[in-house]
């Protein structure tokens, strides 16, 4: 069965809305935290790192030492692996990592106006306008940061960046549910061979990305059918001793069959 994600801002009721879709559909909820534990258990990385390598901005000294690079790659394996599974929902950033071309994954955005988040924030947590308004630009900046990162876009709602964007201030949660339930149902969602090779481009992909960023490369990583293509974004002074490093890296990990370079835009 297919997998969804659900990508959200605070304080519009994603998780009553992901809670119910779960007693619906059968789903099992994975969150962030739960990620962030695994990948800290397997690769013995401390998950105060992990979080703030998504949620936070580079510090000043990570071109140096490449962290959060790396932390974000032991994210993307684990993010990976857990994909095996069917009947998965991700809630939370993490799911954003998930590539589109995996055609089984059903990306969801449940966002809403600030009336409404005002309201839920005074409602659930009893805060102030004042306090609930800057608690929510708060985390609206980590929100853009994420997006920005993975896609070079500062607005985290764009509905190109998913299949469903729900308004929550024109639906109830039980209306919401609906959407994602019925959605689930459709043919274009259902696991092909197609999708699952997806899938295993996208371990490959993560694996590789790994081995790079813990040898301080910060590249872009693809695969298809065992094929890798990474990509240099980044000016460089000597490309050809780059493109060599990086293939002989690449290529020692287990599944690649060729390793290909090319420079981005």
């Amino acid at each position: 069965m297919s997998v969804i994600t659900i990508f959200n801002g605070s304080f519009c009721n994603a998780e009553d809305v992901a809670r119910k879709v779960t007693e619906r559909s059968g789903y099992a909820v994975m969150e962030d935290r739960e990620i962030m534990v695994e990948a800290g258990r397997r690769f013995q990385i401390d998950q105060n790192k992990l979080l703030k390598a998504v949620m936070g901005k580079a510090s000043v000294f990570n071109k140096f030492t490449h962290e959060k690079e790396r932390s974000l790659a032991c994210l993307k394996v684990v993010l990976a692996d857990s994909l095996k599974q069917d009947n998965l929902l991700f809630l939370g950033f993490l799911g954003q990592m998930i590539p589109r071309d995996i055609a089984h994954v059903l990306k969801v955005c449940i966002i809403a106006d600030m009336k409404y988040r005002l309201e839920v924030a005074a409602n659930t947590e009893g805060l102030s306008e004042k306090e609930a308004q800057k608690r929510i630009h708060k985390d609206d900046e980590s929100r853009v940061l994420w997006t920005e990162h993975l896609f070079q876009k500062r607005d985290p709602w764009s509905p190109e960046l998913y299949d469903i964007v729900i308004p929550m201030h024109k639906n109830t949660v039980d209306s919401a549910v609906e959407i994602i339930c019925s959605n689930l149902e459709k043919d274009v969602l259902k696991v092909t061979e197609a999708s699952r090779q997806a899938l295993e481009d996208f371990v490959l992909a993560a694996q590789v990305d790994l081995r790079l960023a813990r040898e301080g490369h910060d590249i872009a990583v693809s695969a298809r059918n065992g094929d890798v293509l990474l990509t240099i974004n980044k000016h460089v002074l000597m490309l050809s001793a780059l493109e060599d490093e990086l293939k002989k890296i690449a290529g020692t990990v287990p599944g690649v069959r060729g390793v290909a370079t090319k420079v981005g835009a």
